[in-house]
């Protein structure tokens, strides 16, 4: 085996010569330069140092986020307009996310049935939204009725019916849905279930209660829902009756519920149509100006304009649900009731009662 070796090597001698002789130049070449970074480490980053948690990475974002809302937008730099557009689109994916996430642990016919009236399709400006009553229902078909150019002949006549009259100006695509509805900016906003109902109340049974549409709904409540002795106006249920009868429509007739106190969820197709942006009715300032920047209508539409907004502060919904019953409150988070609204758009009951100062 020696003796092998030997005459291998006095074949090639001169080739195995050359050899060691270039490993030993790189060799020394090596662990001069490796004695050139250790002492010009200071200069460069340490490379095994960790990097900071994302979770710090986002909060850092976060707090630039929040000083700049105290900014007016018109005098935002280039810079911190694109930095907030950036951080809403960074909300929008991770809502989007969550909300597939739910979509498909439900089933393939969860959440995909459009319902009449709800999609509002404006293709010559490239945008479309979905609405879903008392969450800025009708401040956002006013702005689409706006872009519409209708005369004030015509808004007159439907001023009191803008949720209807918006989507037979902008009628939703009667093929192709979901390809069509990929080639605008579209929204859709939710609300904390809570603050929806508490709104609902003030408008609808507070505000409107001598309105002949809900005269006689607030009449057949008061009679089932108010015990023998139980105080309470004349011809205004509590908000402990209103949320008792929620309750018992939402269980008994869950197919046949209005508008006004259906859950979010079954408003819009969120698992059949994607959205640009997921809004919240408690950011909707913020989601105005992304949506309407990104829509280039910013001079068209007077996104800071709000219908039917007197009766949404956080006021009155404390005193609406100090007046309701622990049990009843416990009850909207059952299956038939909100529990899939509270999870899908990750609202949460305890902390909204908390924001309000309400122990239970």
């Amino acid at each position: 085996m020696l003796d092998s070796a030997i005459l291998c090597y006095g074949a090639y001698r001169k080739q195995v010569n050359i050899i060691i002789g270039v490993l030993i130049v790189i060799v020394f070449y090596l662990s001069f330069l490796r004695e050139d970074i250790i002492t010009d480490s200071s200069a460069v980053p340490n490379l095994h140092t960790a990097p900071p948690p994302k979770r710090d990475f986002l909060q850092g974002k976060s707090e630039i986020f929040q000083q700049l809302l105290t900014k007016n937008v018109s005098s935002f730099t280039d810079n911190e307009l694109s930095f907030f557009l950036s951080f809403k689109e960074s909300q929008y994916r991770d809502r989007r996310a969550k909300i597939k996430e739910y979509c498909d642990k439900r089933g393939n016919k969860f959440g995909k049935k459009i319902l009449k009236n709800s999609l509002i399709f404006d293709k010559k400006d490239e945008i479309g939204y979905c609405q879903i009553a008392k969450v800025a229902s009708s401040t956002w078909c006013n702005h689409f009725i706006g872009l519409a150019n209708v005369t004030n002949k015509d808004y007159y006549r439907w001023r009191n019916a803008l949720q209807i009259y918006a989507p037979t100006l902008w009628p939703a695509p009667s093929t192709n849905v979901q390809s069509r509805w990929g080639e605008v900016t579209s929204i859709v906003i939710v609300r904390h279930p809570m603050s929806r109902l508490a709104s609902v109340y003030y408008q609808k049974f507070i505000e409107l209660y001598q309105n002949k549409g809900w005269a006689g709904l607030i009449e057949s409540i008061i009679q089932k829902y108010r015990g023998e002795g139980e105080k309470g106006p004349e011809d205004q249920p509590t908000p402990n009756e209103f949320i008792r009868f929620v309750l018992d429509d939402l269980h008994k007739n869950p197919h046949a519920v209005d508008q006004h106190w259906r859950p979010q969820h079954l408003s819009c197709p969120f698992c059949f149509l994607e959205f640009s942006v997921y809004a919240r009715m408690e950011e909707l300032d913020q989601d105005s100006v992304y949506f309407f920047s990104q829509s280039n209508l910013t001079s068209r539409v007077d996104y800071k304009q709000k219908l039917n907004s007197a009766h949404a502060a956080s006021s009155t919904e404390k005193k609406f649900w100090s007046s309701v019953n622990k049990e009843l409150i416990a009850q909207l988070e059952e299956p038939w009731a909100y529990k899939t609204d509270f999870d899908m758009f990750e609202y949460s009951v305890a902390q909204y009662l908390e924001h309000l100062g309400i122990t239970l």
